[in-house]
């Protein structure tokens, strides 16, 4: 059977690379005893895969792990044992045993939720040049980010951007982003903030924005009906 297994990041773990994570994982699962299943070879290793890395820096309050076990285990128990030996920072708030006709959690993946925080020195002014780069952006049919290898058009895989209203954030904005993920039209949100400073307005604004943190909120899967579901939703399982 394939548990898989909601997990969340926070604080200095997220400077964690993702083959720190898995050996993180490879660890705690050998420290709770749980009877996880092994690759044959002179090598054996965990059937254990995740469903979309992190980069590093960045939190997370939904990514997900599937674990491959012996039969009979129930996914709860196995959770609960788990979060017993894990590190502060780390903690498992779901598991779910999969169906046997269902795609890992990386091959699942189709979008993705974040939150961004972002530093100004003129806060409320920032606000609004931000704003109405957000409506320039969400305005256009074509937007060009650049990437290591190549440009593309990130428009289409742009489903939600908002931003947070002031008296939730104080001093600082934030911006909600629900973006598509995977191997179809992956937007990674870095890049997307690396755009929204070359918009007009934010470029002609004089001022200087920092990304402040990341955080990714949830990973989603695809439905049969074309539905954006997270990936312990029963009709992605």
């Amino acid at each position: 059977m394939i548990i898989r297994f909601k997990f969340s990041r926070r604080g200095p773990v997220r400077y964690l690379g993702h083959l720190d994570m898995m050996r993180y994982f490879q660890k705690v699962v050998m420290k709770a005893g749980v009877s996880a299943r092994y690759s044959e070879g002179f090598h054996p290793h965990q059937l254990m895969s995740f469903a979309y890395p992190l980069g590093v820096g960045m939190e997370t309050d939904g990514d997900y792990m599937d674990l491959e076990m012996e039969d009979g285990n129930d996914p709860e128990t196995v959770m609960d044992e788990l979060n017993a030996v894990m590190n502060e920072g780390v903690k498992i708030s779901a598991a779910v045993a999969l169906k046997d006709n269902a795609e890992n959690a990386m091959a699942a993946v189709s979008a993705a939720t974040y939150e961004l925080i972002i530093d100004c020195g003129a806060p409320e002014e920032g606000r609004k040049v931000i704003k109405a780069a957000v409506s320039e952006m969400l305005a256009s049919d074509t937007i060009m980010a650049e990437t290591k290898k190549s440009s593309k058009n990130i428009r289409p895989g742009i489903f939600a951007l908002d931003i947070e209203p002031e008296e939730n954030v104080n001093d600082q904005i934030k911006i909600s982003m629900f973006l598509s993920s995977g191997s179809k039209l992956n937007v990674r949100p870095a890049d997307l903030f690396d755009t929204l400073l070359t918009m007009p307005s934010v470029a002609g604004s004089g001022l200087s924005f920092r990304l402040s943190l990341l955080r990714r909120l949830e990973i989603f899967g695809l439905t049969e009906d074309g539905r954006n579901v997270p990936l312990d939703h029963a009709d992605v399982l």
